[in-house]
């Protein structure tokens, strides 16, 4: 052995060594083995850094940046949809559907990409079936794995093989050369789970909190979604979300609406309830646990009692004059019910405006309040000084002038009620049902605008300004059916024009002191706010009311391109850039075409494979698909660094006679048992080494090997190559790959999982490639 030789196995070892200890970064590790080549003189600076400048390379970042055009356009979420149809499908129905559809995606988009488009397929698929996670998601990825070489461009093994056969003045693989043995091992491996694989699948569950992403953990969305069905005779059905006074009233959210199989994700207030509709819901249920099942307000005849009630009030309308007290003050400021036991029905500004959501509205001089009371406290008012011009008028005269829609309805408190035991103030019967209490009948005493610290009582009849409607909306909240035992995941809020992110308060923020309410935040961005973070915990009810301060987070629900807006506002950062990347459906047409002309490029041989990818990157970018910033993030730059770094290793084992001396001393004996022999020897020697290091790197190492084997004992190096790319992409036993890597977290995986699967599948695999190889390619 010469010098040379010992000095690059020496390299190549310590390469391993670091690969599968996983103490360095791959990319690290590879540009180390770059610098060491060059300074031992085993190649030259110019072999050291042709790697950059490979066609492999190349066309590995072409082929990123047209998988994100393919992704960022709509078009690879489009080809994952038919699966959620099969949701009602039984286990092996649905095994082989994700499999067979994550391998034919992965003949045309990245195989990683393909396994992120199908993660939350997949888990909502697991979720309406109520299956666990990893009885479909280890299926999902090594369908992903089986079906990624279909194409000599569609895996950096295929690339890397077909180039190093043209390095070596060898015809390289046409572009379909892959295809018939890819699609003979994906379906060898779809039957090897129908007939039995199955079975060795974990039925693992992990928690909702295992599952969610880190922002979601650390706001507890999961444990704060919950669902509810609208009952077909609700009196919901038919009205709005604004309507059903769901966040008024209980301080809940409704971030979709699941309708006939479908999810109608951030619903507008003007969404119309249907009879089973299932709403998912962010919040506390308390509230609606405490409504739920039973009447708390029973509606009671108008009789004299009422009327007499109803009598000692009357109607005036008085002016805000300039220096008043209650200038520049809310109602609840201004404390017009608590001290003075009037209150506001309307407010017409001077410009003839007239308001009757009074909560948020400040007072100001000129406005004219419609009040109602007793004469002598509307008198008292005025007196004091904060109202002036006051002139009583008929109440039905008053209705119509300020478009008030309302009635006297009298109601019962029956025992048992959530009411009971409660102050005015804490039953919000007003700011969360519209329902004003003007009176009450307690035994034989009557009260006249009671006080808001006013207990509630059972037996108590109570006179309300509002309207039936409203309290039909109270009825249809108490018969909202609870589905406590299915709560909804936060993947099924996620798509590819819904996301949910978390944007702060901008050091040039002009909205410090200012409330959510106050900026009718969800009407101005379209966003809906889910948790305020502060202080290190979050805070997620009366969220209106809360004081923005800088350094608040917001976590937000809503459209990407809504999040895009917020982006662009100097008064907020978005932390999560890729959530602010809103879809481009309308080039939809444009991307699959540049992607069909690359192919058919390629498959015709109009241009080099690797020209036809970076003409078609180019003209994603040019056709607006995606942006050049864009197209830059797409690459994974560590893959690029790794095949790069890696390539002068294989230059330098082809130079100092190290890939013949293996070939030789051992695959030489192997040679005499004949070429399925040496087949199997490549086969597992690359497959092996595929479970521990990335399998570009794998592919740079074994193939100066499997050409000098060829060379010295006479077999085809197309059959030897295609025995590599193929054993290469064969990660199937361990969590190396990406794709595998992406499940594991999800399916609460271990690492035994992966190899009691993936090990007789590449054993399915080996006997695919062993037959058909020596078929299509005769050694």
């Amino acid at each position: 052995m010469t010098p040379s030789i010992a000095l690059v196995f020496g390299i190549l070892a310590v390469a391993l060594l670091l690969f599968a200890s996983g103490a360095m970064r791959m990319d690290v590790v590879s540009l180390l083995v770059l610098g060491a080549l060059a300074l031992t003189g085993l190649v030259t600076t110019e072999q050291a850094l042709a790697g950059f400048s490979s066609p492999a390379v190349v066309t590995v970042w072409a082929m990123f940046i047209l998988s994100a055009g393919l992704t960022r356009t709509g078009i690879a979420n489009r080809l994952g949809r038919p699966i959620r149809r099969m949701s009602q499908g039984g286990e092996l129905q649905l095994m082989v559907a994700l499999m067979v559809a994550s391998g034919l995606l992965s003949a045309l988009i990245n195989t990683v990409t393909v396994a992120a488009i199908m993660l939350p397929v997949t888990m909502d698929i697991a979720r309406r079936t109520r299956r666990p996670p990893s009885r479909l998601l280890l299926p999902m990825s090594l369908g992903c794995l089986l079906g990624g070489p279909f194409t000599a461009i569609s895996t950096a093994p295929n690339i890397l093989v077909t180039e190093a056969l043209r390095d070596a003045g060898l015809e390289p693989f046409s572009l379909l050369a892959f295809t018939p043995i890819t699609a003979a091992i994906l379906t060898a491996g779809v039957l090897f789970m129908v007939l039995g694989g199955r079975r060795l699948l974990p039925d693992r569950d992990v928690s909702g909190e295992a599952r969610g992403s880190a922002l979601s953990s650390s706001y507890a969305l999961q444990e704060h979604l919950f669902t509810a069905r609208v009952k077909p005779d609700s009196p919901l059905v038919g009205r709005t979300l604004a309507e059903s006074r769901l966040g008024s009233a209980l301080h809940l959210t409704v971030l979709g609406i699941r309708r006939r199989d479908r999810v109608e994700r951030a619903p507008t207030p003007d969404e119309k309830l249907q009879a089973g509709d299932v709403l998912i819901l962010h919040g506390l249920p308390d509230h609606l646990h405490a409504l739920h099942g039973r009447e708390h307000l029973i509606i009671e005849p108008f009789d004299s009692t009422m009327q007499e009630l109803a009598g000692r009030l009357v109607v005036a309308e008085a002016r805000v004059g300039a220096g008043s007290p209650l200038e520049g003050l809310t109602l609840a400021e201004g404390r017009l019910r608590r001290e003075h036991g009037v209150h506001v029905r309307a407010v017409q500004r001077q410009d003839g405006t007239r308001h009757h959501e009074l909560r948020r509205l400040r007072l100001q001089a000129g406005d004219t309040l419609l009040l109602q009371g007793e004469r002598e406290r509307l008198l008292a008012l005025e007196e004091s000084g904060r109202v002036e011009g006051l002139q009583f008028v008929l109440w039905q005269q008053a209705a119509a002038g300020y478009g008030i829609e309302s009635e006297l309805v009298p109601v019962r408190v029956p025992a048992g009620s959530v009411l009971a035991g409660r102050t005015l103030a804490e039953s919000r019967l007003g700011n969360a049902f519209g329902l004003t209490a003007i009176g009450a009948v307690r035994g034989v005493t009557l009260m006249v605008m009671p006080h808001p610290d006013e207990t509630v009582e059972a037996d108590d009849i109570w006179l309300l300004h509002g309207s039936r409607a409203d309290l039909d909306v109270m009825a249809g909240l108490q018969n909202l059916e609870i589905l406590a035992q299915t709560p909804a995941q936060v993947e099924e809020l996620e798509s590819l024009h819904m996301t949910i992110t978390e944007v702060v308060l901008s050091p040039r923020t002009t909205l410090s002191g200012r409330t959510l309410g106050h900026l009718h935040f969800r009407d101005r961005y379209g966003l809906t706010v889910l948790a305020v973070w502060r202080e290190g915990k979050p805070f997620r009810t009366e969220l209106r009311d809360v004081e923005l301060r800088f350094g608040d987070a917001l976590l937000v629900y809503g459209p990407r391109g809504r999040i895009q807006a917020v982006a662009a506002d100097p008064d907020f950062v978005v932390l999560d850039e890729s959530a602010a990347r809103a879809p481009r459906p309308e080039k939809e047409p444009v991307a699959a075409a540049i992607m069909a002309a690359v192919l058919l490029a390629a498959m015709l041989g109009w241009v080099p494979i690797t020209i036809a990818a970076v003409l078609g990157s180019v003209a994603m970018v040019l056709g607006r698909c995606i942006s050049m910033d864009e197209a830059y993030r797409a690459i994974d730059w560590q893959a690029v660094f790794v095949i790069a770094g890696m390539l002068p290793l294989g230059v330098a084992l082809d130079q100092s006679g190290a890939a013949a001396l293996v070939a030789q001393n051992v695959l030489g004996s192997l040679g005499d048992l004949g070429p399925r022999a040496m087949m199997a020897g490549l086969f597992f020697l690359t497959v092996i080494a595929a479970q521990m290091i990335p399998a570009p790197a794998v592919v740079v190492l074994i193939s100066p090997v499997a050409l000098s084997a060829a060379a010295s004992t006479g077999i085809s190096p197309y059959t030897l190559m295609m025995t590599v790319a193929l054993a290469a992409s064969a990660s199937y036993a361990s969590p190396v790959h990406p794709a595998q890597l992406l499940v594991m977290g999800p399916g609460g995986y271990r690492f035994t999982d992966y190899v009691r699967i993936g090990g007789p599948m590449t054993l399915v695999a080996f006997v695919v490639i062993m037959t058909l190889v020596p078929l299509m390619w005769p050694p």
